[in-house]
């Protein structure tokens, strides 16, 4: 194995395994241990683990990516690095401790953590130590706002510092702009005044593979903390250019299957968007009924029905749970109204949108022939309920929106494109669909028996 990643949700993990794909690895995603065979992920250069470890406390996310680290240390994996989110939203002080700790347990030797927070071909920068996200300090951003994961600070030596008290350096814009050599000096000066952390400036691509380059060879191991340009540069660094893989060819298009779990506004934007670029079946699912016992199988039902619906020409199947301002509600707000948790609502959201799309691609006359999956729980969900032992990454569409198709399950080899919330402009999703379009098999997609 060349490259292991170790991220807390799925659409980050395939995020990031895009990015590998597109420096000629062989990328696939496992959903979680439970799902993790070596045989079944052996023809594969690069893998991303999902741990699911976002909403989880710090120190149950701790455990998982240490878990992870033990589990794979068998396939002596050349690189490790722990994906962050691209908008530090998570346990990100506590798995980055964590991942050092079990780094050190792999090699036997004290590790630093090079961190790089900045995408900037998907908008995200940091200059100063703070991460600018689309022109907004990350706290000034509607991310920030996130109900599950509010953010309250842009500088990410503050973030990190939140979960761990180890000590942290910064590599700034000036020695990132004077190139590698200066980069590699100043991590050398860090590293030998204790730091364990380092987190670096970048705004631009270039300076992503600048640090990288710096780091291609150091006395010490390197643990690459970064949402996936970093990375996947640093694999190129180390590794070299393995050899690409040719596509398979075009296939003709059928429908598209999209579930959309995020509320946020953009998203909202994206599916206006694809309504007026393509024909669509749109059913909303009113989370409120999903959680309301004596509703639920009413509005599971509804759902199922409504995108079975003939006498259209819709060419995407879209299910979603907003449409409109009004439709968007606070996860703890909807979850205190049945005394249920925040985690626990969304995992019987999740549960109630899976049960949906599961009878919807069952149905052969439907001519479903690809999926669309948009949010990281939901994305997550709906892979487990289709028996998938994993993602097997092909390429990027855009920054954070990965392509490939599912491992074993009920539907293997079954085309997907993932995607977070807040990823992308208002016409990403339309992007996402027509990469699709173009290489949908043109056949039926049923379950193996």
């Amino acid at each position: 194995m060349d490259v292991l990643v170790i991220a807390d949700d799925l659409t980050g993990a395939n995020a990031n395994g895009a990015l590998l794909s597109a420096k000629g690895f062989s990328s696939a995603t496992c959903l979680g241990l439970q799902e993790w065979t070596p045989e079944d992920f052996a023809a594969y250069s690069a893998i991303t683990l999902s741990v699911d470890s976002r909403l989880l406390h710090p120190k149950e996310a701790g455990k998982r990516v240490q878990d992870a680290l033990r589990t794979f240390a068998p396939q002596r994996p050349k690189i490790i690095a722990k994906r962050i989110d691209s908008t530090l939203r998570g346990n990100v002080g506590a798995e980055i401790e964590s991942a050092l700790l079990g780094l050190e347990e792999y090699f036997q030797a004290r590790a630093l953590a090079v961190v790089v927070p900045s995408y900037p071909s998907s908008g995200r920068l940091v200059s100063g130590g703070y991460l600018i996200v689309h022109g907004l300090p990350l706290e000034c951003s509607p991310i920030a706002k996130d109900s599950a994961t509010p953010l309250t600070s842009s500088s990410v030596l503050e973030v990190i510092a939140q979960q761990t008290d180890w000590p942290t350096g910064l590599i700034d814009l000036k020695t990132v702009l004077a190139g590698p050599k200066a980069i590699r000096a100043q991590c050398l000066r860090l590293w030998d005044q204790g730091m364990r952390i380092l987190a670096c400036d970048a705004v631009i691509n270039e300076n992503v593979t600048s640090i990288a380059e710096a780091l291609a060879d150091t006395p010490f191991p390197i643990l690459a903390a970064d949402p996936g340009p970093f990375t996947a540069e640093l694999a190129l660094a180390r590794l070299g250019a393995p050899k690409v893989v040719k596509a398979a060819d075009a296939l003709p298009p059928a429908r598209v299957l999209t579930v959309i779990g995020s509320t946020s506004e953009l998203t909202r934007k994206q599916i206006k968007a694809l309504r007026q670029a393509h024909p669509c079946r749109l059913i909303r699912a009113d989370c409120l009924r999903l959680l309301n016992p004596a509703q639920r199988a009413e509005e599971i039902a509804r759902a199922i029905n409504g995108l079975m619906q003939e006498g259209d020409d819709a060419s995407v199947l879209c299910l979603c749970t907003a449409l409109e301002a009004a439709d968007v509600f606070k996860l703890e707000d909807l979850a205190a109204n049945f005394s249920l948790s925040p985690s626990q609502a969304s995992i019987s959201l999740n549960e109630a949108l899976l049960e949906v799309a599961k009878a919807a691609l069952a149905v052969k006359e439907l001519r479903i022939g690809s999926l669309f999956v948009s949010g990281g729980e939901v994305t997550v969900s709906l892979f487990r309920g289709l028996q998938s032992k994993g993602f097997s990454v092909r390429s990027q569409v855009l920054p954070l929106a990965a392509y490939g198709q599912l491992i074993q399950g009920l539907y293997p080899d079954l085309p997907v494109v993932t995607k977070g919330g807040f990823v992308g402009d208002a016409a990403s999703l339309v992007q996402c669909i027509e990469y699709l379009f173009a290489r949908m098999p043109g056949r039926d997609i049923l379950p193996v028996s």
